[in-house]
């Protein structure tokens, strides 16, 4: 809903800000990371930075952030389209939804910000003994399957819906 003109500065605004944020975090609780060293699981100090599967299966996953993606995306289009003055609320309450709903498979990324930015900072952060940054999953899942939702649910709100 944004002029194509705005796309690609919004994307890399989001995925900066995502990036940022992440080093943000990781800054205000590096005393915490420094004092876990060790003790806490290697994949789940990496998963506070990016999203991860409950069980691998990578077209199972890839197909996982298609639909949620799709439902996410086709429920804000006519949320803005119904009830304008309500799409806060409505996106709100629909993140929650979709996320409590749909996002246990996966860890609900439906957005290359949320998973990419914060994958890159995890690699880049001086975090002691980290495992593998999983690249292979974050560029396969959550770094192509919103974009192949987005485009069935443009489809979808245009073609059947007719917003």
């Amino acid at each position: 809903m944004i002029p194509w003109s705005s796309f690609i500065p919004y994307v890399i605004a989001e995925f900066l800000g995502a990036l940022l944020g992440a080093c943000l975090v990781y800054f205000m609780y590096a005393d915490h990371f420094t004092a876990s060293e060790g003790k806490i699981d290697q994949i789940a100090i990496r998963n506070i930075f990016s999203t991860n599967p409950n069980c691998r299966n990578l077209p199972r996953n890839y197909m996982v952030e298609v639909i949620a993606t799709t439902i996410f995306l086709t429920g804000i289009l006519a949320i803005a389209t119904a009830w304008p003055k309500m799409l806060p609320v409505g996106v709100g309450l629909l993140t929650w939804a979709v996320g409590m709903g749909l996002g246990g498979t996966t860890g609900f990324a439906m957005n290359q910000a949320r998973d990419l930015g914060p994958r890159l900072a995890y690699q880049l952060l001086p975090i002691k003994n980290k495992t593998n940054n999983d690249w292979q999953y974050g560029l396969i899942v959550p770094g192509t399957a919103p974009f192949v939702g987005a485009l069935i649910a443009a489809a979808f709100a245009h073609f059947y819906l007719g917003i």
